[in-house]
């Protein structure tokens, strides 16, 4: 049966099957259903609208790393990134200056090398497309044309920037899949195009999308959509255990962070487990219990081996560089400053996260588990990003580090808007908010684009204030320049 979820004016609604599509099958079907599926179908369309104003560049030291990885396991079949580092320094000796100074001559003590502190997943994910783009260019090559099959030229930073952008729009897509299933196509779809749109994923997938922020987004909202699709009184299969374990692997390679969203499964293990205690641990069914989430763990460890692999390579042992780790104090000392703080504070920076957060109280009503696990890992966000020295992520637009829990301010932000159109709140208020939010990213974006690096550090909000409300006079040449003269709008401050 075909299940009609809804409209914005039915997410408050259950679901009512309406239509069988049992006799539509194959390609057919799937056609079929996505034309019934609207919010679906706007999505779609929103991510081609932004597709041509893609960035397509490499400029920032993290991104530097990242595409290290690709060059250098493509090309040289090692993991000694000096020549990729040179390349870019010798690219522009003044814009790269850092280059030179904090990778290229800096090396791990125990083997010499240059050091990398990025995780090594962002560069597994962009070699498929990066891969595509050498084959075009040898094509092209042969054709006549003059392009550098070397790497480094302009086919294959393409090929990442728009990997970046497909793997974030994939990530939104399983955000809207998993909010749909509670909130209908509706509410879902606004939800995640206001935390697309009015966030600081809008400047990771489009404005700056070779970082790993998109590719962690994807990789993130897949293992809590997978988790969510498996749960089931029955439990999982051992495929689907070992499934999850990979998926958990991915988004480790990813972002090792990321590993922290591994405590909504375990989450789920706490009832099961209470029972169990209340009746006495008895050794067949406390098997049945671990068997799972132990094989899920051996499942991410071996989807893990590449990073470990990485580690050892670079910095002779198994673990990160002493560069990351002396960043690093367990106390967590800026748990607040993370949330609250002007200087690239979640909240102030990106206001509609806390509507998000506020709505997982109307997510409870529905799900207990799933709130209670998406809780979990989003304080363990903020714990471990508050125990970063280093938390504001300079020059960073917002608080980068927690696109990964884009899926968790969905879901809270649907749970909200659920609860205000039940209580007669017109929908037209409802699409209003989103609007003001998303215009308020879109000011503070173009803002962002005319401060300098210093500016960039912390929220005034006396000059931020007055530059929202001169910004509609600004925004015209603005976007003009971003679509004719990318160069142009780039150079506008120091921090570009």
């Amino acid at each position: 049966m075909h299940v009609n979820r809804g409209t914005l004016a039915e997410g408050t609604r259950r679901p009512v099957a309406v239509t069988s599509t049992r006799n539509v099958g194959g390609v057919r079907g799937w056609l079929y259903a996505l034309r019934r599926d609207r919010g679906l179908l706007a999505l779609l369309a929103l991510f081609v609208l932004f597709l041509p104003l893609v960035t397509k560049r490499i400029y920032a030291s993290d991104e530097i790393q990242y595409f290290a990885y690709t060059h250098s396991l493509f090309f040289d079949q090692d993991l000694n990134f000096g020549d990729e580092y040179l390349h870019f320094y010798n690219s522009d000796k003044v814009k790269f200056a850092d280059i030179y100074r904090d990778l290229y001559n800096k090396h791990e003590p125990a083997t010499g090398l240059p050091i990398n502190v990025a995780p090594i997943g962002t560069g597994l994910f962009w070699l498929p497309p990066y891969a595509l783009a050498h084959a075009g260019v040898l094509v092209a090559r042969a054709a006549g044309a003059h392009v550098a099959a070397d790497g480094y030229s302009q086919p294959y930073v393409t090929a990442i920037c728009y990997a970046s952008y497909i793997y974030g729009c994939i990530g939104l897509l399983l955000c809207y899949l998993f909010a749909r299933r509670f909130f209908g196509s509706g509410l879902a779809a606004l939800a995640v195009s206001t935390l697309w749109l009015a966030s600081s994923v809008l400047f990771y997938t489009v404005i700056a999308p070779p970082w790993s922020h998109a590719t962690s987004l994807l990789t993130v909202t897949f293992f809590l959509w997978l988790w969510q699709r498996t749960r089931r009184p029955e439990g999982r299969t051992v495929r689907e255990w070992a499934l999850l374990g990979a998926a958990a692997g991915a988004m480790m390679l990813v972002r090792e962070q990321d590993a922290l969203f591994l405590i909504v499964p375990f989450i789920e293990m706490l009832p099961a487990a209470w029972q169990l205690l209340r009746r006495g641990l008895a050794a067949a069914p406390l098997a049945r219990l671990i068997r799972g989430p132990l094989l899920m763990l051996a499942a991410a460890v071996v989807m893990f081996i590449p990073q470990l692999i990485a580690y050892r390579v670079i910095t002779g042992h198994f673990g990160p560089s002493k560069v990351v780790s002396g960043k690093f104090t367990w106390t967590s000392p800026n748990f607040l400053n993370v949330l609250f703080s002007p200087e690239h504070g979640l909240i102030p920076w990106t206001p509609v996260v806390a509507l998000g957060l506020v709505g997982l109280a109307f997510l409870w009503r529905r799900d207990h588990v799933l709130t209670v696990g998406l809780l979990a890992a989003f304080l363990l966000q903020v714990y471990v990003a508050g125990s970063f020295l280093t938390w504001q992520s300079a020059s960073s637009f917002g608080q980068r580090r927690f696109i990964n829990s884009t899926a968790i301010f969905v879901l809270g932000f649907a749970a909200l808007l659920s609860w205000v159109l039940a209580n007669g709140v017109p929908r037209w208020a409802v699409a209003a908010l989103a609007a003001l939010f998303v215009a308020w990213n879109a000011g503070l974006l173009m803002q962002y684009a005319l401060w300098t690096s210093q500016q960039r550090q912390a929220l005034d909000w006396a000059t931020v204030i007055k530059g929202q409300a001169e910004m509609p006079t600004k925004a015209a040449g603005l976007a003009w320049d971003f679509l004719t003269n990318r160069e142009k709008f780039y150079r506008r401050t120091r921090g570009g």
